[in-house]
């Protein structure tokens, strides 16, 4: 691996008519990448099955959670790692 070269497992999303991933800012500091840098990307596709059991779910189905996700989805893993600290 190359000094200036990290290697992240990220899921594909779908967001509109576009799929994207997310890198953690952690990743992105260590880099000195901010928001708006340029990057190259290498893709490589995972072979066998893809286990979803990790997944979030969000109680009510509400018709605009699709519109919420990233809300959600951060109210999901504050209240995963409040639970982790009691």
């Amino acid at each position: 691996m190359v000094k200036d070269e990290v290697i992240l497992r990220v899921r594909i999303l779908k967001w509109g008519n576009s799929y994207g991933f997310r890198i953690r800012k952690a990743e992105l500091k260590r880099l000195g990448l901010l928001p708006g840098s340029e990057a190259v990307v290498r893709l490589e596709r995972r072979r066998g099955p893809v286990d979803l059991s990790g997944l979030p779910t969000f109680k009510g189905g509400m018709p605009d959670d699709s519109l919420r996700h990233d809300e959600l989805l951060g109210r999901d893993r504050l209240r995963a790692l409040k639970g982790r600290k009691a």
